[in-house]
């Protein structure tokens, strides 16, 4: 197990040789940043310590995710119950109506979240194992918000896929018998697990879950049913880290309240 808990865990990772946006190696005319990940606008004032900083290329990396950072920063910061003023909101939230139950709902649909989440994803990775993800990476992610297809006004769901109970059972398995790698910072509000596991062509992917605040019950739970953060990403090389968690092959029965949600109790 590869595990950032504590602030002398976070303390060492802060000046990696490498940004970890692009994975190059710094070099000494470099421009650098320091970078929260997840960003700081995410969390509450009570919740700063300990964050996730790594290092990254100024202007070439970092500024160029600005916008992202506030997208993102203002929709989890929902939860705490703070919304934007109307003229920087990045949100737009919109309404439609549900093509099934035809309730109002409010819907996010001006950024792919799935793809926003990725460069947390490049950073964990780079915490967790002192290397960036290269160029080429595939990525699976759901994030743990509804989504669906608008037409005519209406929204229609998308289904939640056979691939997502499968990749939650995978963390809660080796959550078990205690076989996960894992970040766990700001006040232990943000949570990401990860396990390596094989695929039925030999490579191996990392199969992971995220949360913060448990934000799960942040999309519509009266509509939709909860689903929670879940994904997986492979390297071009199909080769999982030395140091990296492999998945358990024993097998047994699990219980959870919601198959959909990796930490669900």
């Amino acid at each position: 197990m590869v595990a950032l808990l504590t602030q002398k865990d976070f303390s060492k990772v802060r000046r990696l040789p490498f940004c970890y946006i692009c994975g190059r190696t710094f070099v000494q005319t470099d421009d650098i940043d320091q970078d929260h990940v997840p960003q700081q606008a995410v969390f509450d004032l009570s919740d700063h310590n300990f964050p996730l900083k790594l290092a990254a290329h100024k202007a070439q990396c970092h500024s160029l995710v600005n916008l992202d950072d506030e997208v993102l920063g203002q929709l989890v910061s929902m939860i705490h119950g703070k919304r934007a003023p109307a003229r920087n909101d990045k949100l737009k939230i919109e309404l439609y109506q549900n093509a099934n139950s035809k309730a109002l709902l409010a819907s996010f649909n001006q950024r792919d979240i799935g793809f926003l989440i990725r460069r947390w994803l490049k950073g964990f990775h780079a915490a967790l194992y002192r290397n960036p993800l290269p160029d080429g990476t595939e990525f699976v992610v759901q994030s743990p918000f509804p989504s669906g297809t608008i037409r005519h006004g209406q929204l229609k769901e998308d289904s939640i896929r056979d691939q997502h109970y499968a990749l939650v059972e995978c963390i809660n398995r080796n959550r078990v018998v205690q076989n996960l790698d894992k970040v766990v910072s700001n006040n232990q509000k943000l949570r990401y697990e990860c396990v390596w596991d094989q695929l039925s062509d030999k490579s191996w992917a990392c199969i992971f879950a995220l949360d913060l605040y448990g934000w799960i019950d942040l999309g519509d739970v009266n509509n939709f049913r909860p689903r929670g953060c879940v994904g997986l990403y492979k390297t071009p090389d199909g080769n999982a880290p030395v140091v990296a968690s492999r998945a358990t092959k024993l097998e047994f029965k699990l219980a959870a309240s919601n198959a959909a949600d990796p930490f669900a109790t």
